[in-house]
């Protein structure tokens, strides 16, 4: 068996020098344990019930023992008894004490010696120890004593009121530690509560902050996008016009023909990625909305292969078709699925070669439609097939043009219809295919939109036009002057609401953002001043969905996103003038 001395060194403190708090091991209402059961007792210490009485350590020889019980008992204490060094340095490893009382002359270890050893320990250094003895040397024993630590110093025979006042201080004093220790652990424990509270709060008030932030930021970047689209398309308008001013004349040359065509080409271009950056920010904030009609997907994408005819042929290509699948009616916006039709054959006309092929092939696929776009270009790394629907990348950088939004917008707008869409490729020099799939919706014939032309026998029509632009006014005025009609021109909405004192016009064409107002407001005014809805088409540079919504509630009959093709305005003004017959002015 190792020495008591080696085994209190090893116990480091009771696993860091904590103390024990709830079920001790008690000695005071049984017999007084031998060492195996003691040297039991110590291999897993237990920790004191805060609740339960105080226990005063008593350490004599046998003979000793039961007087100084004796003496003690009936006090609000336990007693722990052990009769020599072994057995209370065991009992101090498996329960906290109040006091000790100690008596010098022990077998085996001192009472000194003992007390020594106790002092050494964080656990147990701070319970006071009370020295009594038989043999007072004079000084010597007392100053030994103190040296250890000892509280007190008493000789026998002891007066018992003395002890027992004495150990009352003690143990009224370990009470009250104890009961503040109690106490500081609760404020601990409520303090940790109360710390985790605000933390919790700090962070809900950052999150709010950043969502407010970022909403603001959305925001902003949204009104600087709108901004940007009306400037952007301002000055693209009277291009177009002027374009089908000179295309009306037949004595213009075959090579400005072409100029005229190549200028037109690339208009379409411009507006084409300012439409993408658009297309992207209501993705991206989710203000992005389908229209949704039961249509044919296979005169969908007829549709945009027609449209990209053109640039297949300028680099003497070729398309072939192999519509197989069977069921093509889709739930679904046409202008979208158009929209991703056409960005994936205009994706693969770019990276086809000269004289090159571009597939395109549709089938059945259980409940999907399957259309897939297959060229013969360069290919892609199988490390990038995902990559390629990021905003902004690009496969080939040093031989690719635009801003690489096309296949991002296409992956958003075929899973905002339920679908999926992936590209593949065995690697560079193989070409590369993009699969789309989006879902059967059954029921319904379709529903198929005639294309309004314009109406025989509507005669002149009498047109207001309000823009600030001078350019777009007066190519438009030109243009209109030459189908017909009769024009007139204002720059702002006092210019306009002036005119209309003396000129009795039919519709009324406007800019939405115009230096003393809004078109909105022009036709508030116009209708209080007419005492009638007047029949009205809203131009303007700003084409996100809340805009159009916002001229139609305000009772514009359309919204046409500048710049605007000279044939979707005579569209425009000739479903407006339909109205004219059925409810002359």
């Amino acid at each position: 068996m190792i020495g008591i001395e080696d085994m209190w060194s090893a116990v480091q403190d009771d696993l860091g020098g904590t103390s024990p708090q709830a079920g001790a091991t008690t000695f005071s209402t049984a017999p007084t344990r031998n060492l195996s059961t003691l040297e039991s007792a110590a291999q897993t210490p237990d920790l004191a019930d805060p609740t339960s009485p105080p226990t005063v350590l008593i350490v004599d020889d046998p003979r000793n023992l039961f007087a100084l019980e004796s003496v003690l008992e009936g006090g609000n204490y336990a007693i722990a008894k052990a009769q020599s060094g072994r057995e209370a340095l065991l009992a101090l490893m498996s329960q906290e004490f109040a006091a000790i009382v100690l008596d010098v002359q022990m077998p085996e270890l001192s009472g000194i010696e003992i007390a020594r050893l106790i002092k050494q320990r964080r656990r147990t250094q701070h319970i006071p120890i009370i020295f009594l003895t038989a043999h007072y040397l004079e000084e010597e024993h007392a100053v030994l004593a103190y040296d250890v630590g000892a509280v007190d110093y008493l000789t026998k025979p002891i007066n018992p009121l003395v002890l027992r006042s004495k150990v009352n201080v003690f143990v009224d004093l370990f009470r009250k530690t104890r009961a503040l220790a109690t106490l500081n652990a609760k404020l601990e424990a409520q303090k940790e509560i109360l710390e985790r509270e605000a933390e919790e709060r700090m962070r809900r008030i950052q999150a709010e902050a950043a969502m407010a932030e970022a909403e603001a930021a959305n925001e902003a970047k949204d009104r600087f996008l709108a901004m940007l689209s009306h400037e952007l398309r301002t000055p693209l308008t009277p291009i177009l016009y002027a374009v089908s001013l000179l295309e009306r004349d037949q004595t213009c040359p075959a090579n400005i023909r072409e100029a005229l065509t190549t200028i037109r080409r690339n208009v379409g271009v411009e507006v084409r990625l300012i439409d993408d950056l658009l297309d992207l920010a209501r993705i991206r904030s989710g203000k992005l909305t389908l229209q949704i009609e039961s249509v044919d997907a296979h005169d969908i994408l007829r549709e945009a292969i027609t449209i990209c005819i053109g640039n297949v042929e300028r680099r003497a290509a070729r398309i072939v078709q192999a519509f197989r699948a069977t069921n093509v009616r889709l739930e679904a916006d046409p202008a979208r699925v158009r929209q991703i039709f056409w960005n994936l054959l205009s994706n693969a006309v770019k990276f086809t070669p000269p004289e090159g092929t571009i597939y395109v092939r549709t089938k059945d696929f259980k409940d999907e439609l399957q259309v897939e776009v297959t060229d013969t270009g360069p290919g892609i790394e199988p490390a990038k097939l995902d990559s390629v629907f990021d905003a902004f990348e690009q496969v080939l950088p040093e031989s690719s043009a635009g801003l690489g939004l096309g296949l991002a917008i296409c992956r958003a707008l075929v899973e905002l219809h339920g679908g999926s869409i992936k590209a593949e490729s065995l690697g560079p020099g193989t070409g590369a295919s993009f699969i789309v799939r989006l879902p059967i919706r059954s029921g319904g014939e379709m529903l198929r939109l005639a294309g309004i032309t314009t109406a025989p026998g509507l005669g002149t029509i009498r047109v207001l036009v309000v823009d600030d632009h001078q350019d777009t006014t007066e190519s438009l005025r030109l243009l209109l002057n030459r189908e017909g009609h009769e024009v007139c021109v204002a720059g702002s909405v006092a210019q306009a609401l002036e005119l209309a004192e003396t000129f009795e016009f039919d519709v009324l064409i406007s800019d939405v953002g115009l230096p003393d107002g809004s078109g909105t407001h022009l036709l508030e005014s116009l209708n209080r001043r007419r005492g009638r809805l007047m029949r009205a088409i809203a131009m303007s540079g700003f084409g996100m969905e809340q805009d159009r919504e916002r001229s139609l509630t305000a009772g514009f009959a359309e919204h046409l996103t500048k710049p605007v093709e000279f044939a979707d305005l005579q569209r425009a003004i000739t479903k407006v003038a339909r109205t004219l017959n059925a409810h002359p002015r």
